[in-house]
């Protein structure tokens, strides 16, 4: 990036601008035309508008990879369960337990048991779990209510920059 595209370099430009007019920060209409006229700020965001298109295309390309990935790593896993479940299937209509191959040694052995629960509203305190996390939405309805909620309370509104591609 050169010089005049930094952002510390479009700061001080608009620093040394405010210190030079200051009664031109007071007229929004001039201040803007100043800013476009004696810095490099329109320059500057222009490319940073262009960066951000790029940045959160890379982004949604990157998820679509991801997902793709992902599913073509499912897709892996079942044939492989899909392997296994035949050779565990063959191995018992040839009625063998065992087999060593050059690459690697099949046997069929006892699994272990599973746990199946048949009614959970059963289950005594200690066999459950219970993930405790603060419900958000709740908690800013209840405060956009006025209502207090201990523990919480509403941040101060912070500016965002909103992009608006034409």
């Amino acid at each position: 990036m050169n010089n005049r595209l930094d952002p510390t370099f479009v700061r001080a430009q608009i620093d040394a601008l405010r210190a030079a007019y200051p009664q031109v920060a007071d007229d929004e209409d001039q201040w803007l035309l100043s800013l476009e006229s004696e810095t490099d700020l329109r320059e500057f965001l222009t490319i940073a508008v262009k960066r951000i298109c790029e940045a959160e295309a890379c982004a949604e390309g990157i998820g679509d990879l991801i997902r793709e990935v992902r599913e073509r790593q499912q897709r892996f896993e079942q044939r492989g369960e899909a392997m296994r479940a035949m050779a565990f299937k063959l191995m018992n209509a040839a009625d063998v337990r065992k087999i060593e191959l050059a690459q690697a040694t099949l046997s069929i052995r006892a699994g272990q048991p599973k746990v199946i629960v048949t009614d959970e509203a059963a289950l005594p305190p200690d066999c459950i779990r219970i993930r405790r996390e603060p419900d958000k939405i709740a908690i800013k309805e209840h405060l956009a209510r006025g209502e207090p909620v201990a523990g919480a309370e509403l941040s101060n509104r912070e500016d965002v920059l909103a992009v608006r591609i034409k």
